[in-house]
């Protein structure tokens, strides 16, 4: 494909913040965007429902004759920051929405891609949260390392068919999901500035510069690039390793 030929891009979790800041871009950009979620978006979509994701896939494929981009923003931060407040069916819940609802994603697109021969571009969202111990909402944290090994095999799987795969890994960003986990400490805004003094740059991302990331990894003058999670963090990993 042409780098200036319009894509055929699916984002999932597309009525989220950073979801309609992706949106926003590719449209912008010239291509043509489906969203789907829960509600708000072009096609609903529950990530837990195999069968619904599948539905969605063929739909617009349908629609649009093939799918260059699959960006999978959907997921959920949890309600219980203490594990040992954490029940197994929270635990549970949240890895069938981040972490199973992404292989089902990721399986049902890459099969759509393989069989047409399209030579696509797979993004996935992980987090900062997954490279190491923390304290606190450990199921997503555990989910979003889960994103990763199914972006690290599904690279070594699609890289023969020029299908590449690749993660965003973002740091605190300025969305309703920090907004929840802030108040869910008892006190948003002391929460919020504590973690920005732990990060190098002192502040969060806005949902653009994380969106910024996603072109990148999936412009197909880059789809050389594959199995990799880029951080888009403030450098909050420095020291640690990625």
């Amino acid at each position: 494909m042409p780098n200036d030929e319009p894509m055929i891009v699916l984002v999932t979790g597309a009525a989220g913040g950073i979801g309609q800041e992706v949106v926003a871009a590719y449209r912008q950009a010239g291509h043509t965007v489906v969203g789907a979620d829960l509600a708000g978006s072009d096609l609903e979509l529950d990530v837990t429902d195999e069968e619904r994701c599948r539905e969605v896939v063929a739909e617009t494929v349908r629609r649009h004759g093939r799918i260059d981009v699959l960006v999978h923003a959907a997921g959920v931060l949890g309600k219980t920051p203490d594990p040992f407040a954490t029940s197994t069916a929270e635990f549970e819940q949240i890895m069938r929405i981040n972490a199973t609802g992404t292989f089902t994603m990721v399986r049902e697109v890459a099969t759509v891609m393989r069989d047409l021969g399209t030579r696509g571009s797979i993004l996935l969202f992980s987090s900062v949260a997954a490279k190491e111990a923390r304290a606190d909402y450990l199921p997503y944290n555990a989910s979003k390392l889960a994103v990763l090994h199914i972006m690290f095999s599904m690279a070594g799987l699609l890289g023969p068919h020029g299908i590449s795969v690749n993660a965003v890994s973002p740091g605190p960003v300025n969305t309703a999901m920090w907004s929840q986990k802030a108040a869910d400490s008892g006190a948003a805004d002391d929460a919020r500035r504590a973690r920005a003094l732990q990060l190098p740059m002192r502040r969060f991302a806005e949902p653009d510069e994380v969106t910024r990331a996603v072109l990148f990894l999936t412009d197909p003058a880059n789809r050389y690039i594959t199995g990799v999670s880029l951080d888009v963090a403030g450098g909050a990993h420095l020291g640690i390793g990625t």
